[in-house]
């Protein structure tokens, strides 16, 4: 894959983030001066001025181009740098990030309520915890019922082989604090598309920090597990979740196909967000963010290895 200008796509947009999280904003390289990208996916003039400060920085081939080599370059700073602010523990460990635990809330009367805690590859966590720290200010619950999944799990039609999960990059909030009933559900999904939902936090005033309330509104469209396409309008204190997560690098995915015909409600997805931050489509594999946090000797015979070659936004989505 190569990338210049007057390329447009995913995958210059992916760059453009790595580039701007290299903290290129205002930032004196060996060649220019420039200011942070517009990630807009369009390979422009200053997006070319940044790979080749970029390039001269690293002691690369100043092209301005983006082919192999200054693609795991940037890749390899990126991780670094990754590590150097979510993990410095883990610094001099090879490619590899911890696992770390972090707090979620209960949710509801019966055995059922989730998981108190959620565990999530370190830099996963630091962006985890800024969104658990907005719920919170905001009076709403980030509910919990796992992160990392074991490379030994069972796969099954709603455990893909190649989920996030494994890699430590994706989380599920309490599957049954959604979709059950709109009017006291921790959160509600609204329909916006053909298996597609945003998720929306109910806030309550006794839980909110002083001011930080959100106004009341109605929400349409907002479907359950009963009803599964037409919904109904809720009223209430509501935060979007969905766009709260996106701000932090997550982002959520569809529900499967057989859902919304009457299917298992374990295909509905509403409860998953995945961190995609760093991946770059068309050249990540699903093979090297495992490296990331394991060994090969610990990947070997796994239900997930036989797909490290699978790329991202190619056959692994």
């Amino acid at each position: 894959m190569i990338l210049e200008k007057g390329s447009r796509g995913s995958a210059v947009q992916a760059v453009q983030e790595i580039l701007n999280f290299l903290h290129f904003e205002g930032r004196k390289s060996a060649s220019a001066d420039y200011e942070s990208l517009e990630t807009d996916g369009v390979f422009g003039a200053d997006t070319e001025e940044a790979i080749l400060s970029f390039q001269a920085d690293n002691q690369l081939y100043e092209d301005g181009r983006i082919g192999p080599v200054t693609l795991a370059a940037l890749q390899q700073a990126y991780e670094t740098r990754q590590r150097e602010l979510s993990s410095p523990l883990s610094l001099g460990g090879g490619a590899n990030y911890s696992l770390e635990t972090g707090d979620a809330d209960l949710f509801g009367t019966g055995k059922e309520k989730g998981y108190p805690r959620v565990r999530l590859r370190s830099d996963v966590m630091s962006a985890y915890k800024q969104v658990y720290k907005e719920v919170h200010r905001q009076g709403g619950l980030m509910t919990s019922s796992g992160g990392i999944r074991d490379l030994n799990a069972t796969v099954s039609k709603n455990r893909s082989a190649t989920s996030f999960h494994y890699s430590g990059r994706a989380l599920d909030l309490f599957i049954w604090s959604g979709m059950q009933d709109p009017a006291t559900d921790a959160y509600v999904a609204q329909r916006i598309g053909e298996r597609r939902y945003n998720v929306y936090a109910r806030c309550w005033q006794d839980k909110a920090e002083k001011g930080a309330l959100p106004p009341q509104q109605t929400i349409a469209d907002v479907v359950t597990n009963k009803n599964r396409v037409k919904g109904v309008s809720v009223t209430g204190h509501f935060l979007d979740l969905t766009a709260l997560f996106a701000k932090n690098g997550f982002k959520p995915i569809r529900a499967r196909a057989a859902f919304e015909k009457g299917g298992d409600y374990l295909g509905a997805e509403w409860w998953h967000f995945q961190w995609e931050v760093g991946l770059v489509p068309g050249a990540s594999t699903f093979g090297a963010e495992l490296l990331k946090i394991y060994s090969k000797a610990t990947l070997a015979n796994t239900p997930p290895w036989p797909y490290r070659d699978y790329v991202w936004q190619q056959d692994w989505f």
